[in-house]
């Protein structure tokens, strides 16, 4: 027994006639008529009385119907999401980002545009600095991530090719979005403000704010090594654990903090944010996967964010 013999059965059972069955199938009348009388030799029992012009299910037919109709939906319904999945519009997909990623036009895009071209998938936003993103994506908690590298990252660079970086012993492919410089950031109401760019010699008397395990803006070794060159040594006066956390204590006054600056890059509208003269700190802005781990899914994100990165 094979399934086309249950759908032809299916066919010749809903249209009470075997020409109308084979019209519907594409194939011959003999050939349903065979198929049927295989069928039922093989179960030992009619299926059909035939009719001057018709067909009609036999007692046994009438049981047989219903539970096959049921069993062929569930097929249907299981091929139909496995093709689903394989085009990458069914399925589950994790995404890390950190604090800073918010702040970029991007991600927010990215986001949306994938929620409404592939509702059927299952999208998880997972809050993960960047340093930590490489253990995600190695243990399988997240797919893919946002992520942000400043120049003390360097070491990460796989130099065989532009596309490769290593951390960890976890080698990503990733995808460029946009490289940023440094700029500081002050609450609206700072008397430097106004200015549309300082030289960081300017700011030996001011109070900082830092995130120290940043990935991308300048953590306690940058944040002295840049002051220095510019004179002076910083005062710290509070470590945050985010990006966020250190423009929420700017915006009330606690102190500045330097952070990355780029054209897609929106900051709160409480804080300014002025470029910095003369200091060469490039960062760079990536969505990276594990190398040699794609499915459908990511695949769709991926052309999303490479669609708006060509965008910009």
């Amino acid at each position: 027994m094979e399934l086309r013999h249950l759908r032809y059965f299916i066919a010749a059972a809903e249209e009470e006639h075997f020409g109308r069955a084979s019209e519907r199938l594409h194939i011959t009348r003999p050939a349903v008529s065979q198929i049927i009388s295989d069928l039922e030799s093989e179960l030992r029992t009619p299926l059909f009385e035939r009719l001057a012009h018709r067909v009609k299910l036999t007692a046994a037919g009438q049981a047989l119907l219903p539970r096959l109709q049921a069993i062929m939906g569930d097929i249907d319904d299981a091929l139909a999401v496995t093709k689903r999945v394989g085009e990458g519009k069914s399925g589950v997909l994790s995404i890390g980002y950190g604090s800073l990623t918010l702040l970029h036009s991007l991600f927010r895009t990215a986001i949306k545009q994938f929620g409404e071209t592939y509702p059927d998938v299952s999208l998880s936003l997972l809050e993960i600095p960047t340093f930590e993103q490489p253990n995600a994506l190695a243990s399988g908690k997240i797919h893919a991530g946002f992520m942000h590298f400043g120049p003390s990252s360097e070491f990460f660079w796989n130099r065989r090719t532009d596309s490769v970086l290593e951390q960890e012993d976890t080698a990503l492919d990733w995808l460029p979005i946009e490289n940023g410089g440094l700029g500081v950031v002050l609450p609206i109401d700072h008397p430097l403000a106004r200015r549309t760019s300082l030289s960081l010699s300017e700011l030996g008397a001011e109070r900082f704010v830092v995130v120290p395990r940043s990935s991308s803006s300048p953590g306690y070794g940058p944040l002295y090594s840049l002051c220095q060159q510019a004179g002076f040594e910083p005062k710290i006066v509070q470590e945050v654990r985010s990006i966020t956390s250190q423009l929420n204590l700017i915006s009330v006054g606690m102190g500045i903090g330097l952070a990355v600056i780029g054209r897609n890059f929106t900051y709160p509208p409480s804080l300014a944010v002025i470029p910095l003269d003369k200091v060469d700190y490039v960062t760079r802005f990536v969505f990276g996967w594990v190398k040699g781990q794609r499915d459908p899914v990511l695949d769709r994100m991926i052309e999303i964010v490479a669609s708006l990165s060509e965008q910009r």
